[in-house]
Formats: structure tokens, C-alpha cells, sequence
């Protein structure tokens, strides 16, 4: 069996590293459930700045959906085409067993955007689309403010700005949800592999 000799790297790392304060968030798993997300970035342009930026992608440290006011934030916000502060992805956790079905995820989405609008008439006017495969969340139409009150609710894994999926057609993805009519997604992955560069 190979030993790796760790002790050459030990002198490139450095504790105090501008990376060291990146936001702890699961990015993997985003990536992998919400595959869009690392599709868009790699169209963004590099940084003209000699240093590198630590750019936020999605929101800072506590997972809060507040954009940061502070004039010593050194990080960069990245505004990805779509994300306009009023456009919610909520990403919620589901059960393994006994799992719910299709139907009861989204009454639960439903039920979540209503605890947090009042109603149900006003969460079925505010929820533009979902998903139960792909990802287990909702997303909707709420301001930036309003965004604030999902965190907390039960089931609610995080509350991130929705960019679109397809920017050329200024979709958001996800199976439609337009007053109560449910029109399911229809893209596959020649839609995301379309936008890559080489």
C-alpha cells in the first residue's frame, strides 16, 4: 500500500487564508440536486482584480437570505441572471420512511408558503414552481423581508434566491405551479451541457 507524505503541503497552506471565512454551506449537495446552480456560474466572466475574489453565490454563514449592508464585507456578490431578491427558492427536507408521496410534498409546500403568506388562496397565487425529484423544495414570489419568515418552519433546509434555469426563455425550472395547475418540467440535459463552455 502507497503512503502520501503530507509534510511538502504543509507549508502552502496558510490558516489565514481569505478563504478561510467562506460561507460553511453544502454546496456539493447543491450541486448535485440543483444542477443549474454550477452550470450558471461557470458562464459568469473572471475576475478583472489581480487577488481573488471570495465571491457569495448563495447567502452568507447562518444560511440567512439577507443581503449583506456592512461596508467592510471584502466579499463580491454575484448576481446571477434572474435572481432579483423576489423570486424564493425554498429548499425543504422530507422524511426517509415511511417517505411521502408526491401529493403530500406538495401540500406541504403549500402549507409552509401559506404559514408564512396567511392564506392558502395567497400561497397558491405565490408559488410558481416545484419540485419532488430533482430537488425536494418550492419556489415562489415574496419579497426579500417576507423570505426571513421561512426560516425556522419545519421541513425548511434553506431559503435562497431562484435564478433561472434557462436564461435564454427567463425560466426559473421546476414543475410549474399556476394556480393549482401543476405543468410538469420537460427539460433534460442537453439544456444544461447547451450552456457549457470548453
Amino acid at each position: 500500500m502507497a503512503a502520501l507524505n503530507l509534510t511538502s503541503f504543509s507549508k502552502t497552506l496558510n490558516p489565514n487564508s481569505q478563504f478561510q471565512n467562506l460561507p460553511k454551506t453544502p454546496t456539493f449537495f447543491l450541486s448535485l440536486s440543483y444542477p443549474f446552480l454550477t452550470t450558471s456560474l461557470s458562464s459568469i466572466p473572471p475576475a478583472k482584480s489581480s487577488r481573488l475574489p471570495v465571491v457569495r453565490a448563495i447567502s452568507d454563514g447562518e444560511y440567512s437570505s439577507k443581503r449583506s449592508s456592512s461596508g467592510s464585507d471584502e466579499r463580491e456578490t454575484i448576481m446571477l441572471p434572474g435572481c432579483d431578491y423576489n423570486h424564493w427558492l425554498i429548499v425543504m427536507e422530507f422524511p426517509k420512511d415511511p417517505a411521502p408521496t408526491r401529493e403530500q410534498m406538495i401540500d406541504t409546500y403549500l402549507d409552509t408558503l401559506a404559514t408564512v403568506l396567511g392564506s392558502m388562496e395567497e400561497a397558491k397565487k405565490n408559488m410558481y414552481a416545484f419540485s419532488t425529484t430533482t430537488y425536494t423544495g418550492f419556489q415562489c414570489t415574496v419579497s426579500e423581508e417576507t423570505s426571513e419568515k421561512f426560516k425556522g418552519l419545519p421541513g425548511v433546509l434553506w431559503v435562497l434566491p431562484d435564478s433561472y434555469i434557462d436564461v435564454k426563455n427567463k425560466d426559473y425550472g421546476g414543475d410549474k405551479y399556476i394556480n393549482g395547475e401543476i405543468i410538469p418540467c420537460h427539460y433534460n440535459g442537453a439544456l444544461f451541457l447547451s450552456d457549457l463552455r470548453v
